[in-house]
This record gives C-alpha cells, sequence and structure tokens, in this order.
C-alpha cells in the first residue's frame, strides 16, 4: 500500500501565552509499500507530530493523505511503537500483548507465534519489572505486530539501549520485516541507525520542518551492527557533504 502525505501547514497553540506555533510546513512525502523509511532531524523539530499525523493519532486541517486503501483508519492498519515500551506493570508480557485484541482468543495463535519468534515465550508469564529493558521494548513490538498493520510506525524505539541491546532489536526487527513485508517509518537521532536499518533517509529542517534531503541508502542490510565499514564509509560521506545536515541544514 503506498501513500502520499501532504501537509501544508500544523500548528500548535501555546497554552501558556495563546501564541501560534508553528511545527511543520509544506510536508510532501511519498512512500512505497514495504519500504522501510527513516526519518531524522533536530529535536523538537516535528518528527513525532508527523507521525501522529500519519497515525491518525492528530489531525490537521491541511492534510492531504492519498492511498489505495480508503478505509486506512478503521481496519487497524497501522501498528505504533513508541519511544518507551508504555507496558502495563500489572499485566504480564502475554496479558500487555493482548490488551490490543479485540478477542484474546482470536489472536492466541499469532501471540503465541510473535512470543517464540521474538524468544519470549519462556517470559510471557512474566511482569514488565522482572524483564529486561531490551525484552520490554520487544513485548511493545510484538503488541503493535499482532494485528498484522500494514505500516509500522516506530518513534525512536532504541533509543537509550546499549548497543548490544539494540542490534539484537534490530535483528528481530528485520527478521520479521523480510518474513512479513510492511511499510515502515522509523523516527531516530541515529545517523548511522537510518543508514544501518532503512531503504531511504528524509532529513528535516528546524521548526517548521520541512524535509531538506531525501537521501537514498547505498550501503547494504547485510551484519546489522552499527560497528559496519559500509555504514561508516556512507556515514563520512554524507556527514562530509552536508555538515550540518543534522542540523537541519543543507
Amino acid at each position: 500500500m503506498d501513500f502520499h502525505i501532504n501537509i501544508k501547514k500544523k500548528s500548535f497553540i501555546n497554552p501558556h501565552d495563546k501564541t501560534n506555533i508553528d511545527v511543520l510546513k509544506n510536508i510532501n512525502i511519498k512512500i512505497k509499500f514495504q519500504e522501510f523509511v527513516c526519518i531524522v532531524g533536530p529535536s523538537g523539530c516535528g518528527k513525532t507530530t508527523l507521525m501522529n499525523i500519519i497515525g491518525g493519532l492528530i489531525d490537521t486541517k491541511d492534510k492531504k493523505l492519498n492511498n489505495e486503501q480508503p478505509d486506512l483508519y478503521t481496519n487497524g492498519n497501522f501498528g505504533y511503537v513508541f519511544q518507551t515500551s508504555r507496558l502495563l506493570p500489572w499485566l504480564t508480557v502475554k496479558e500487555n500483548i493482548e490488551l490490543v485484541c479485540d478477542s484474546s482468543d482470536e489472536y492466541s495463535k499469532r501471540i503465541e507465534h510473535l512470543l517464540s519468534e521474538f524468544d519470549l515465550q519462556e517470559f510471557k508469564n512474566y511482569y514488565p519489572k522482572s524483564i529486561s529493558g531490551g525484552m520490554r521494548r520487544k513485548v511493545s513490538l510484538a503488541r503493535a505486530l499482532v494485528k498484522k498493520p500494514q505500516i509500522l510506525l516506530m518513534d525512536e524505539p532504541f533509543v537509550s539501549l546499549d548497543q548490544p541491546t539494540a542490534e539484537n532489536l534490530y535483528n528481530v526487527l528485520v527478521n520479521y520485516w523480510e518474513k512479513n513485508p510492511i511499510t515502515i517509518i522509523l523516527i531516530t537521532h541515529n545517523l548511522k541507525e537510518a543508514i544501518l536499518l532503512g531503504d531511504r533517509i528524509i532529513f528535516f529542517s528546524k521548526r517548521p520542518a520541512s524535509v531538506v534531503y531525501d537521501h537514498k541508502i547505498k550501503a547494504k542490510r547485510s551484519g546489522l551492527s552499527i560497528d559496519n565499514t559500509q555504514i561508516q564509509n556512507e556515514y563520512n560521506q554524507l556527514r562530509k557533504k552536508f555538515p550540518s545536515l543534522l542540523k537541519g541544514l543543507i
């Protein structure tokens, strides 16, 4: 399912002084079905706002979202992984995944499959406080995927994780994606992570965010480690060509 998002402007009202804050401006992005797109930009520029608009969590009158499926927002076609795992502490691993299902019986085989696929089977009756941070992120990923969404939205899902844990999750995500092709949109501040995982990187400017550069990744997605010569070379080339790219300038 390809889609095209066009946002003329998105603004918020500051509740303290009632001033108008422009967050997004002239966003025009086309994303292909099964594409892995990473969004990189300065902190606070509007990346999460864009993600929430795409996912239907917030709206804007100036949005146009064109796609091949008119009921995009009515059939659970989006999965969402947030910056934190957002697990309910009084529910077990399995119950946290079941939480988003209309009927746990209907999804029981699917849940068991994901628990096995993500090496969580033996921990399914554990509570979140009894498992590691990396495992909690796996649970949140399984919860986002249990209803087989066509589009997976990920808002800095690997932030604050140590490198081995993050790389383990890279493998879990990519292995799933290769077996179950879906569209993935990932927000990250880590440029090497974006080069490692994505097909394409969309760079945002400072707020109000607009697209300053759309980069097709050259490095092959293999050996999912940040310590990778291809990744480092592409990273160096980008930083040399556009020294202020991560600041939203080109």
